[in-house]
């Protein structure tokens, strides 16, 4: 889990978009309110490659699923949330086999 005084965390507001179109239309502050809730009780948390920032995956019981991309940005001394996706990866990832000759 992260507790908030870990570190900053601020949702930019490409993030409350993404959020707003993908996942439930609500207002800016709800939608910041409703990312920094999810990110703050979730327990997938994994760093990305680049050692700078990393991915939180949202589960049930929190009202909304969904994966969250945090950024380190130095200028503000805080991780920025970037990008916001749902977090149904069944919808993600399906590949279409093509049929084998018999």
């Amino acid at each position: 889990m992260i507790f908030e005084d870990d570190f900053p965390l601020l949702v930019s507001a490409h993030a409350i978009q993404q959020f707003q179109d993908r996942i439930a239309p609500m207002s800016n502050e709800k939608v910041e309110a409703c990312i920094l809730g999810g990110i703050r009780q979730a327990a997938n948390i994994k760093l990305q490659p680049d050692g700078h920032s990393f991915r939180v995956r949202t589960r049930r019981p929190f009202p909304f699923e969904f994966r969250a991309y945090c950024v380190f940005d130095p200028e503000k001394l805080a991780y920025v949330v970037t990008t916001i996706v749902k977090g149904d990866s069944n919808v993600t990832r399906k590949h279409k086999r093509k049929e084998e000759p018999l």
